[in-house]
Order: C-alpha cells, then structure tokens, then sequence
C-alpha cells in the first residue's frame, strides 16, 4: 500500500485560494466573485480547516493544490513555492493522515521540495513524461527536473523506502496531446520505463475538472500499470453514484469537486458529502475483502 494504510485510499483535494506570488493574491475574490479576497493567514486557516474536515469525515489522504493561482503559470514562482511550504507544514502538522502537494501548472520539481521540507508524504506530477499542449502554453515532460530534485536531495532512497512517493497523471485534463501517435499503454509503458523516476501510481482523469475518465479508460490502462507494478488511480469525477462501478479496477480515489458544497470546486467540503463518499467506501472494502 506504500503511502497510505488501507486498501484503495480516498485522497480529498484542497482548492486553495491564491497565494504570494499570483495574480489574484488579495484582490481575487475567493470563491467566486460574491466571496472575500484573502489574506495569507487566512488561506493557512483555510487549509487547515479543510484537512480536518476531510480526515474527521474519513477520508485517507489530502492533496494541498494552488487552485487559485490563476492564470497558471507554467512552473511556480518563488513566492507561491514559500506559501506551499508554509501551508502544506501547517496542514501536516494539523492532521494525522498522508498530505500531498501539486503545484499548478506542471512543477514537479517544486512540489517535491515543498514536501520534502514540510514533511508531506507524496506529490502529484500533471505532466511527468508528456508533451501536452494547454491554454498555459507547452507542457513539457517534468522527470528530468524531478530527477534533479532527487539527486539535489538526495532523496531517490526516500522514494523507494515508501517515505515520499510520486503520483503522475497520465493524459492529464485541460491539456491536448501535440501529436496522437501512441496508445495509451504504449505512454504509461514509455512514461514508467523511461522517465527514470520511480513512480507509486498512475492518475487517468477526464478532460476537465469535475469529469470522470470513463470506464473504458481507465480499464484499458490497467493492464499495463499491473504488468509494471504500478498503483492507478482515478482522478477526477468521482462521486457517490459512481465510485461502485471504478471499485474493481482502481487502487484509489482523488476527490474534489464532488464533495463540495453546491458541485462547485471552489467552495470549502461538504461534510454530509464526505461522509457518505468515505462510508461507501469504507462499505465497498467491507464486502470485496479489500483491507
């Protein structure tokens, strides 16, 4: 199970509100424009709030995103790396379950540096062996700075001991492929075997945030993640209604949208929601002997 302690996580995402370094920082209003700008101990406040509500509902794990840092910028700035580091070691240290990080909009090399020094447990790569085309611009494939990251830190060894691990999203949503030459399991095998970075799961997604990627998708990459030794997980999209029908052929769950009040993913968590989602879940374990 690496990472996380139970068969087939739920990870719920937190959406933040922009940070340092973005446009929107204190003059964006979060979270939508009938809500109130925010200030940096606000959004930590934000933060924290949401892990607990999303561990006391009884989810297994959080992501901490810049959701709000828009317009993205390809890599991270220098201001929203420092608030990360802040954020994600207050949400750490107010939770007792796995915390995770993904930099928008493709900063693999940052996110692992924020978690190694905050002491998240795992980071989330958009683009970690693609070339993807997106409204930010060209995603370029992030493994040879991720892989400078881990000689930097030395830290190949923390991933392989299970410490930190890596998840990477393959054909990951608001982005195209600049060139359809390839199967999806000829890129997950080209991705796992060549990127050099060792990777604990594969995320597939739909094309856009909120959307589930299918049935039909995700069971065409799991042959190949099991012939390599990869976890794959859904990433997007998923709720109450259909969590049943992904259960057989996923390894775990990446929640947002779905769980928040009013469908919207800019909004703070439903309680009521979580709770249900984690109860099915917890139900689902229970009567195909997952544990």
């Amino acid at each position: 199970m690496g990472v996380f302690s139970v068969c087939k996580p739920l990870i719920g995402v937190i959406h933040l509100p922009p940070l340092p370094g973005s446009p929107g920082y204190r003059r964006a209003r979060f979270p939508d424009v009938g809500g109130s700008t925010w200030g940096f101990e606000d959004v930590i406040e934000y933060a924290v709030s949401q892990a607990r509500v999303y561990e006391s509902s009884g989810f297994d794990g959080v992501i901490v995103e810049n959701y709000g840092d828009k317009p993205y910028s390809l890599r991270a700035s220098v201001g929203q790396v420092a608030a990360m580091v802040r954020i994600v070691s207050s949400v750490v240290k107010s939770t007792s379950i796995p915390v995770g990080v993904n930099m928008l909009r493709n900063s693999g090399y940052e996110a692992f540096y924020v978690a190694y020094v905050s002491g998240a447990r795992f980071i989330r790569v958009n683009s970690l062996c693609e070339m993807r085309i997106s409204q930010e611009g060209i995603l370029r494939p992030e493994a040879r700075r991720l892989s400078r990251a881990l000689e930097e830190l030395l830290a190949y060894d923390d991933l392989y001991s299970g410490r930190l691990a890596v998840m990477a999203d393959i054909g990951v949503k608001h982005s195209s492929p600049l060139v359809q030459s390839q199967s999806l399991q000829d890129i997950i095998r080209d991705c796992i075997e060549r990127s050099g970075i060792p990777v604990y799961s594969l995320i597939v997604t739909g094309a856009r945030t909120g959307e589930e990627p299918g049935y039909d998708r995700v069971e065409e990459a799991l042959p190949v993640a099991r012939d390599l030794g990869v976890q794959l997980y859904v990433g997007s999209g998923v709720t109450h209604a259909n969590i049943t029908k992904y259960w057989s052929i996923a390894d775990g769950f990446i929640v947002g949208t779905s769980v928040k009040i009013g469908g919207r993913t800019e909004n703070p968590v439903s309680e009521e929601k979580a709770i249900a989602l984690a109860k099915l879940a917890r139900h689902l374990r229970e009567v195909t002997g997952c544990k």
